[in-house]
């Protein structure tokens, strides 16, 4: 899905840096698409090297006005299973939530440096795009770590995009919420069991992609791809009148953003403190 998006972006006279661990793609994709495209072998869990890929492709470009953060994975154990006991704590052992950390974390750093990097334009422009899933919009009960951390992508979408657009910033960020997309990395048992007409085309994530880097209006957008459609989705609506205004963010006139932020960073730090006291 992620070398479908650069190859369409290469036909439009993009230059493009892929971040991933897979070197044998990277060096495939660059040998396939020519100079236009770069290769830097990164870990997206580890913020270290996501911020050095970045300066690195900054320095070889120039600027970076797309990102398209869209490395994921599946859930690799079944977390709601019986688990085994550590005899020694009478505790099962810590589970496996690489998935968090790739689907959430990974983005989440994707997008801390993708602002720094944006401003750092002449023109203060970008367009972050994140991959979150339909799991982000449903129930994923095979998988709840990949649903618990697409969702968490839709949430922080339209909560980081509305802070970028109350800041005035000429930077919109959104998300793309593929259903099953038929791709190299995907499961073949799992794609022959579904019908093809249930599955969803490449095709459909360019198109999203494409609709998000050209209209500068959409920010905070949540975009389901489902089988050939482009539909943004609406977030729900409010409880009541209490919670619209909570939600909409109108006292935030009379709110010094930055003060409230040191305040209750120092209220945490105390609160640290006091727990290194108990320890």
């Amino acid at each position: 899905m992620g070398l479908s998006v650069v190859q369409d972006l290469v036909s439009q006279g993009w230059n493009v840096e892929i971040v991933d661990l897979d070197v044998k793609m990277g060096r495939d994709a660059e040998a396939q698409l020519g100079q236009k495209v770069h290769f830097t072998r990164a870990n997206v869990v580890d913020y270290e090297q996501q911020a050095s890929a970045f300066a690195q492709a900054w320095k070889r470009w120039g600027r970076i006005d797309l990102v398209f953060a869209n490395a994921g994975i599946l859930d690799r154990t079944d977390f709601s299973a019986p688990a085994p006991e550590d005899d020694s704590t009478g505790a099962p052992p810590k589970p496996d939530v690489l998935t968090v950390d790739v689907c959430l974390y990974g983005a989440i750093w994707s997008s801390y440096l993708a602002l720094h990097f944006f401003r750092k334009n002449s023109d203060r422009t970008g367009r972050l795009v994140i991959t979150s899933s339909q799991g982000g919009i449903y129930p994923t009960p095979l998988a709840p770590l990949y649903g618990c951390a697409k969702t968490g992508i839709v949430g922080f979408v339209r909560s980081l995009g509305l802070r970028i657009k109350t800041l005035g910033d000429p930077i919109t960020v959104n998300c793309i919420c593929p259903g099953l997309v038929p791709t190299p990395l995907a499961n073949t048992a799992l794609l022959a069991a579904i019908p093809e007409a249930m599955q969803t085309p490449t095709s459909t994530i360019i198109e999203a992609v494409n609709l998000f880097i050209n209209d500068a209006s959409l920010s905070g957008q949540v975009a389901e791809c489902s089988g050939t459609d482009v539909i943004l989705r609406e977030g729900l609506p409010y409880a009541n009148a209490a919670a619209e205004y909570m939600g909409e963010g109108k006292s935030a006139d009379r709110i010094d953003f930055a003060a409230a932020v040191a305040d209750i960073g120092e209220k945490a730090r105390q609160y640290d403190q006091k727990l290194s006291m108990v320890g």
